[in-house]
């Protein structure tokens, strides 16, 4: 076979052996034989360049895109891990404004409980001193233990309660009234607040603990609430149970025709000038209580001062009457005549006692009256005593009520032995028996 080289050349070779080569370059002729090895590895780099080159020019055309897409995701990824981020940020932040917003309205609410707390500490010390005032006027306003001056020290550092509560009850004179097991003006020491509170700081972690500590302020705040509606009620009380009391007192004196000091006379609504809406006494405020009740107070302590001017006791204690003030037949003359006293029957040289205090105004022998005494009272009243046997006192002479001032006899105009008893006001005679009944009314007031 013969052939043609790029040159010129002839080249010759075999037609049946397809793996061998010829080349002749003028008179000289070079053959070489390929391994078929050789030739399918340089056909397979051959492939392997081929692809490499259409793989890296297909790089070079889609680089862009692969980039872009995955420049998307990255920013996707970071954005989506942004948002949790400040999702996460935002619950923190949540959490610590609502921490700190529970811890402000704490504070705020212990500052509310101590500034009512210490009210309350200045509230009590004025009903306590109105308790005694009452108490000394006969209104007994009992309490389950005494009322404390000061406030017991305590060691939790923000809240202090002390022991249950006792139960107490709340009266006036003479009879009670009942109020109910639960009054307790200072809680015997009780519910009460240490007078220097610490503040601890309160984080989502003990949030446990911050809500007990607010529980127990409401509690606290309630307890306070509550003895301040008692010390009302208290107050109230002794309010109704004076006016009562002085009410009985100057009614009493106004059915016997005496006009007490400090007794307001009563007005007709139609003259008084007087008006408004009607306002419940819840509506009013604890000075408004208190002044009531201590106006109420004054009042009483001044009636029962003037009442006691009053001539209200028996002269003679446990004797009887033997002829009654008014009209009877005159058992010297046997016709009608008007008795301007009231005889007591007792045997010669018992005790006559004044009965009330006041100023004798006389002492010695009066007519038919025979041996007898006149005592004035602060009231106005003046008392006679007469037939008696013996005189134990002198004129100008102060006698307390009570107090001995002669015995009985049967002196002067008399069938015997007994005791001629006059009430006398501006010199015109009363029943004495009145005097007596009322004081018999009026007793219990009058004996604090």
């Amino acid at each position: 076979m013969t052939g043609h080289a790029a040159n010129g050349q002839k080249v010759f070779g075999k037609r049946k052996d397809p793996h061998r080569v010829i080349i002749a370059r003028g008179d000289h002729v070079r053959s070489f034989t390929i391994s078929p090895w050789i030739a399918g590895a340089a056909t397979a780099i051959g492939l392997m360049l081929a692809v490499g080159y259409v793989g890296a020019t297909a790089y070079l055309v889609l680089r862009d895109d692969i980039i872009h897409s995955s420049s998307e995701r990255q920013a996707q990824m970071q954005l989506s891990y942004e948002d949790r981020i400040a999702s996460l940020r935002a619950r923190i932040d949540q959490l610590t404004s609502r921490s700190v917003l529970e811890r402000q309205s704490l504070e705020t609410q212990l500052e509310g409980v101590l500034t009512r707390q210490q009210d309350l500490d200045t509230r009590q010390s004025r009903v306590a001193a109105l308790l005694q005032k009452a108490a000394d006027s006969g209104i007994r306003v009992a309490v389950g233990g005494p009322i404390p001056q000061t406030k017991p020290d305590v060691a939790d550092p923000l809240l202090a309660l002390d022991a249950e509560l006792t139960g107490t009850g709340i009266g006036g004179t003479p009879e009670p009234i009942e109020i109910g097991p639960d009054l307790n003006l200072r809680g015997s020491q009780s519910e009460t607040l240490a007078p220097s509170v610490g503040r601890p700081a309160a984080s989502p972690k003990d949030q446990a603990a911050l809500d007990g500590k607010k529980t127990l302020i409401e509690s606290v705040a309630g307890n306070l609430q509550r003895m301040d509606r008692e010390a009302h009620l208290a107050l109230d009380v002794i309010a109704v149970s004076a006016e009562q009391d002085a009410k009985r007192i100057s009614e009493t004196a106004d059915k016997l025709g005496l006009q007490l000091a400090g007794a307001t006379p009563p007005q007709d609504p139609a003259e008084s000038g007087s008006g408004g809406p009607y306002v419940a006494l819840g509506a009013t405020d604890f000075d408004a209580r208190l002044h009531r009740a201590e106006r109420a107070l004054i009042v009483l302590d001044t009636l029962k001062t003037a009442a006691r001017g009053i001539p209200f006791d028996r002269p003679v204690a446990g004797a009887p009457i033997s002829s009654s003030f008014g009209p009877r037949l005159d058992p010297f003359l046997g016709r009608m005549a008007m008795h301007t006293g009231t005889d007591f029957k007792a045997p010669r040289g018992a005790n006559i006692r004044a009965p009330g205090p006041g100023t004798v105004v006389f002492a010695g022998r009066n007519g038919g009256y025979g041996k007898s005494v006149e005592i004035e009272h602060p009231s106005g009243v003046v008392t006679r005593f007469a037939h008696m046997s013996r005189i134990l006192v002198k004129k100008g002479q102060t006698v307390a009520a009570r107090a001995p001032i002669g015995r009985v006899g049967s002196t002067g105009r008399s069938t015997g032995p007994h005791l001629h008893y006059e009430v006398r006001m501006d010199d015109r005679p009363m029943n004495p028996t009145r005097f007596m009944d009322a004081g018999e009314r009026i007793k219990p007031l009058l004996e604090n």
